[in-house]
């Protein structure tokens, strides 16, 4: 069939099945911007059940280009237009979530199983919920089933594969994984795509292997750190070798080096991919390497098969070398941060403890909770204590307050894709984070954050960096969803 010939065939026939037929076709040929407007048309009938697929489209199409505010706006009409219809209900949901308003979302989906306890887009919703908050046995549940239920909706196995590899079964994982690649257009060689077949190959690289072997299920870590540049840097051991500066970077979802340091250490690549991050690359994307750290030591704790990035290209021009960064959250634990003594604390299960302040948490990759911006508009922040300052996305902040009528105060921002040109200082925010905890009246740095939105598939509100926590006593629990500060 001719690129052209589904459109041709809905413009002659302007039936909402037949504009549903071409959308349809757009989307298994990845022309996913032509399939919003088909589906759209579609919409317009008076048919409920043609209404609910064609906004089924829309929102999974505006999805793959990212545009997660417009599949938001989409999900809350269908849910208006259909308030007692479980998939209505659902779709809300994945706009929600898309949103980074998890919290929000989660509201949807049990909406909709209230009504329909079997509704497969509300079990896969209410199972990478419940993935985020490490409810795995849980999660795995749901998300089987939405998978089973509906085996041609690729999200359905990207989330599946998610959570097998969570429970650490990568040969369950690396099936899945497959299975949603083959699902996708094979005309969508993007950086999606890549990812997930650079992961497969990743996976497969373990063998008999146990990933992140030797982490105690009861012990306590704890290791001084200093502030170096902003950001909190603990000695590390890398394959036995000498000591070294390592990053401790909850904006990381895996340990990354940088070529001369995996070259120092006898880490080899294992495939190719892209990631994203701040800066101008590619549009954000930066291509790096997957690799398995052997063993990893830091105080007292000592891990074995740790998966790793390495740096490679290195970004050249830096005003700063790149150094080595992890996560303590990316080897499956929890960690406490006394800014104060300049201690980490980690541990699979932390000390109860008394915080003045909590906020609900959902790791979906990396730490995020909900923050209001300017009273009014809701979004998700990362909180990243290797980044420094407290930032909010471009393509939120041009929402809130006119970014022209904005005085703008260009910045130098540096990230993982090299230097954001755009960046710049907007004066007179507010963030809440929680009653009385926040940002007041202040300057935050706006930068473009869409490639990373992308690639962890909901729009980022923003960053909380190190001069907003470093005034706390800050925890990350994973086993119970929050971040939990005590002044």
């Amino acid at each position: 069939m001719a690129a052209g010939l589904p459109w041709t065939t809905a413009a002659q026939d302007p039936s909402p099945a037949a504009q549903i037929e071409a959308a349809d076709t757009f989307m298994s040929h990845a022309k996913y911007r032509d399939a919003v407007l088909a589906y759209r048309s579609a919409k317009k009938t008076e048919d409920p059940a043609l209404q609910l697929r064609a906004a089924t489209g829309e929102i999974r199409a505006l999805h793959r280009i990212a545009a997660y505010i417009d599949a938001r706006v989409s999900g809350a009409a269908i849910a208006s237009s259909h308030p007692t219809q479980p998939e209505a209900l659902a779709l809300n949901g994945d706009g929600l979530w898309g949103a980074g308003l998890f919290q929000e979302a989660e509201v949807q989906y049990n909406r909709a199983l209230e009504l329909d306890a079997q509704n497969a887009r509300a079990r896969h919703g209410r199972g990478r919920s419940r993935l985020a908050q490490q409810q795995f046995k849980a999660a795995l549940a749901d998300l089987l089933y939405a998978s089973q239920t509906d085996p041609r909706e690729a999200t359905y196995w990207a989330s599946l594969a998610t959570a097998y590899e969570h429970g650490r079964q990568y040969d369950e994982a690396i099936a899945t994984l497959g299975r949603y690649v083959e699902l996708l257009p094979r005309q969508a060689e993007d950086p999606i795509m890549l990812a997930a077949r650079a992961q497969v190959d990743f996976l497969r690289s373990f063998r008999s292997r146990v990933p992140i072997e030797g982490v105690s299920e009861t012990e306590q870590y704890v290791v001084p750190f200093r502030i170096v540049n902003g950001r909190p840097v603990v000695k590390a051991r890398l394959n036995g070798q000498s000591a070294i500066d390592l990053v401790v970077d909850t904006g990381a979802d895996r340990v990354a080096l940088t070529p001369n340091m995996a070259r120092r250490a006898g880490v080899g690549m294992v495939s190719k991919l892209e990631t994203a991050g701040v800066g101008e690359m590619s549009r954000g994307f930066r291509p790096v390497e997957t690799a398995r750290l052997d063993q990893l030591e830091i105080g007292t704790l000592r891990v074995r098969n740790v998966p790793c990035l390495i740096k490679n290209p290195s970004l050249p021009l830096l005003p700063v070398p790149e150094g080595e960064v992890f996560s303590p959250l990316a080897l499956g634990l929890s960690m406490r941060m006394d800014y104060d003594r300049q201690t980490l604390t980690m541990a699979r299960r932390l000390s109860e403890e008394n915080y003045e302040i909590t906020l609900p948490m959902r790791m979906s990759r990396l730490p995020v909770v909900r923050g209001v911006i300017n009273g009014s508009s809701p979004a998700g922040f990362i909180v990243d204590t290797g980044g420094v300052a407290t930032s909010v996305n471009l393509s939120v902040a041009s929402r809130v307050t006119p970014v022209e009528d904005a005085r703008r105060v260009p910045v130098r921002v540096y990230g993982m894709a090299g230097l954001d040109r755009g960046a710049f200082l907007m004066p007179f925010v507010d963030i809440a984070f929680a009653r009385d905890v926040g940002v007041e009246r202040s300057s935050v740095v706006v930068l473009n954050l869409d490639a990373p939105s992308a690639l962890l598939g909901f729009q980022l509100g923003g960053i909380i960096g190190h001069q907003f926590l470093s005034q706390y006593h800050v925890s990350v629990d994973l086993e119970r969803s929050l971040v939990g500060l005590r002044r």
